[in-house]
């Protein structure tokens, strides 16, 4: 991110809020005046629903049975004091994607940690690889951990001709093709 510096960041997943708290921490460690836009529902994916003794489940925190999960992520994000760099974005990734395209967003940063099936995950990067700047990145979570993640990541730098790089289960595709690889990871 210092060798970035990026004005906007798009995260596609934000679930409790602790990558985007993350990055909103380490922008403001560096001085930067970014702003964070976090794309969820915060209702869970929808296999959940059906394994209600899955911890995950029980931290929706159901009441009236409507989750508020969206509550305990502005509550984190509150309790990290990163509310004045952090915009929840309310909506389904493909719908966010539309709504971003129409405003012609453009971010140098998106991150991918939404839903971790293969269909899901290709969709979204598909569907935010055209809001990447020129010099943009897109980079995602769980590669390797989840199958789906894996093989969508992979398949889909190959049909926009990118390299993949990947570390400790993170996943960088760069929009140039001559980006340096020492700046993804540093």
């Amino acid at each position: 991110m210092s060798k970035l510096r990026p004005r906007l960041i798009i995260e596609v997943g934000s679930w409790k809020g602790r990558s985007a708290i993350n990055m909103a921490t380490a922008c403001k460690s560096l001085g930067l005046e970014t702003e964070i836009v976090c794309v969820d529902t915060w209702l869970g994916p929808p296999g959940i629903y059906t394994r209600k003794n899955d911890p995950f489940y029980a931290s929706l925190g159901h009441k009236f049975g409507y989750p508020q999960l969206y509550y305990t992520f502005l509550t984190n994000v509150v309790r990290a004091r990163h509310q004045d760099m952090i915009t929840p974005l309310p909506l389904r990734s493909a719908l966010a994607a539309e709504v971003l395209r129409e405003m012609r967003v453009k971010a140098p940063l998106i991150y991918i940690d939404a839903a971790h099936d293969y269909d899901s995950v290709l969709c979204d990067l598909r569907s935010y690889w055209n809001l990447l700047t020129d010099d943009g990145v897109l980079f995602g979570d769980d590669y390797v951990g989840w199958p789906g993640v894996t093989k969508a990541a992979n398949e889909f730098a190959g049909s926009v001709g990118r390299p993949i790089f990947a570390a400790t289960g993170k996943f960088v595709i760069p929009k140039n093709p001559h980006f340096p690889l020492k700046v993804a990871f540093s």
